[in-house]
């Protein structure tokens, strides 16, 4: 049985090529295009992990930090912040919310930010 991740990503560009390798790597992906979809599909889905950009329209992704936080999902959700916002800030603030990792998309190729996924999802 496959894992299922919440790619939550604004770009079609990068949300394309996230879902592409995800998929060669047998994860199932649901997608969401701004937070507050993401919040719908986490309560439809119930991913295994969700991969979140910060900056999106409607509900960012700190909002949905927050949420996923008061609603009690964060600790046995994975969440992995995936942006391109580096001030430490927002680094600190995501972690605070319960975010497992924060990738800067322009750090890592998507083939080495699927490697690091993998744990979280066994």
């Amino acid at each position: 049985m496959s894992k299922v991740v919440l790619l939550v990503e604004d770009n079609d560009f990068i949300r394309n090529m996230y879902h592409l390798k995800l998929s060669k790597s047998d994860i199932e992906v649901v997608e969401a295009v701004d937070g507050k979809m993401a919040l719908d599909k986490i309560k439809e889905h119930k991913p295994d992990l969700v991969l979140l950009d910060m900056m999106m329209p409607n509900v960012s992704g700190i909002d949905v930090l927050r949420q996923l936080k008061k609603d009690g999902l964060v600790p046995d959700m994975p969440v992995i912040v995936l942006t391109n916002i580096m001030n430490p800030q927002s680094i600190e603030e995501a972690k605070k919310l319960g975010a497992r990792d924060y990738i800067i998309k322009t750090d890592l190729t998507p083939s080495q930010v699927v490697e690091k996924l993998k744990p979280f999802i066994k």
